[in-house]
């Protein structure tokens, strides 16, 4: 294998990985589109369930800080508090 043959292969799996990754970007930015299409196009009604769904699913931020608020207030069985 010359060394123009390496050269040519290299930039073919360049030119391979980088049309993957434009085609990923493309079908993302698509999907994101068809998305915010049907959005736009939702009742009020459709509107106001996907936004209780989206609540619903969403991860409470403060579970974390309330469950370390809870273990301080209440201490181990054995445990002495000064």
């Amino acid at each position: 294998m010359s060394w123009f043959d390496r050269v040519r292969a290299a930039l073919r799996r360049e030119a391979a990985e980088v049309r993957e990754s434009w085609d990923e970007a493309t079908a993302k930015a698509d999907d994101d589109l068809t998305r915010r299409e049907r959005e736009l196009a939702a009742t009020p009604e459709e509107r106001l369930d996907s936004v209780q769904k989206e609540i619903a699913e969403s991860e409470d931020p403060f579970a974390e800080v309330r469950a370390k608020l809870d273990a301080m207030r209440k201490p181990e069985p054995g445990d002495s508090t000064p």
